[in-house]
């Protein structure tokens, strides 16, 4: 009978066993990884939600007052903030109720002067548009249907034209610019989420280890999705810094209707003040 060699056999399975190990482990992690950044980001995008909410509430029973809008949805997307610059420089967490009052009382007390968060990419923390009313409508509905209140307001109440139905229906679209922060997985899903209408071309590509036009994968699309996208340009700025400024931030947006239940007029000016309003 031929002898059977066993320090060769285990020898074997042993480098077999690191090879395995080698490849599973860095799509294990990055799995890990990813699910949780990714659970952060859902958390982050109900949040976005809520804050949608709070923002069109508050707007209804204040004249559509976008500063009122934009404290209430701070206040609601507080808990998913990142730990922030505090004294000294030192990172302090929004994790207890007089640290989230301290940040909100700062950071909306500078609103109104310089409301950059993200200063390198002229980003703020959180933009409210105003999609309803349309400001080039509410003019002629005030010198309308307002001349019986000296064309200073018209009630939210008004049903006798679908027009002033319509006007008196708050719709805001929050627009949370939320920072990813979950080592490895945050560039990764950043780079998806920019790059994400070139992953057809990417199909079958090992992302770890191979490249396409002298790039990662990850760059690549970096590098094409800059441009295919409203704030894509400025977010990949972010991504493109050094050290501890590099940020990976998404767009959240949520959009939020309801009928006003305060008139459309405030400070001498019709509708909404102080919000992009579209139209």
């Amino acid at each position: 009978m031929r002898s059977i060699d066993r320090r060769g056999v285990a020898s074997g399975q042993s480098g077999q066993a690191a090879v395995e190990t080698a490849i599973i482990v860095p799509m294990l992690v990055f799995m890990v990884l990813g699910i949780i950044q990714l659970g952060m980001l859902h958390n982050a995008r109900l949040m976005t939600e809520y804050g949608a909410y709070r923002a069109v509430r508050a707007g209804i029973v204040n004249h559509g007052g976008c500063n009122v809008m934009e404290r209430a949805a701070l206040a609601a997307l507080l808990p998913t903030l990142p730990p922030l610059n505090g004294p000294g420089g030192m990172a302090s967490r929004i994790d207890t109720l007089d640290r989230a009052m301290k940040f909100h009382n700062a950071y909306t007390r500078r609103l109104s002067s310089n409301p950059l968060f993200y200063s390198a990419a002229s980003l703020p923390l959180l933009k409210i548009d105003v999609l309803n009313p349309k400001g080039g409508e509410l003019q002629e509905l005030f010198g309308t249907y307002g001349s019986h209140l000296d064309t200073l307001e018209i009630d939210y109440d008004d049903v006798r034209d679908d027009r002033v139905i319509e006007a008196n229906l708050l719709t805001i679209r929050l627009t949370y610019f939320y920072e990813l922060r979950v080592p490895f997985a945050n560039w990764q899903i950043h780079s998806f989420y920019l790059g994400r209408e070139l992953l057809d071309e990417l199909k079958g590509l090992q992302f770890e280890t191979q490249r396409i036009r002298g790039q990662s994968a990850t760059t690549y699309l970096q590098n094409r999705g800059q441009g295919g996208g409203e704030y894509h340009r400025d977010l990949a700025i972010l991504a493109q810094l050094s050290g501890n400024q590099r940020k990976y931030v998404m767009p959240l947006v949520a959009t939020w209707s309801m009928r006003m239940q305060s008139n459309l007029f405030n400070n001498d000016e019709h509708g909404p003040n102080a919000c992009a309003t579209k139209g």
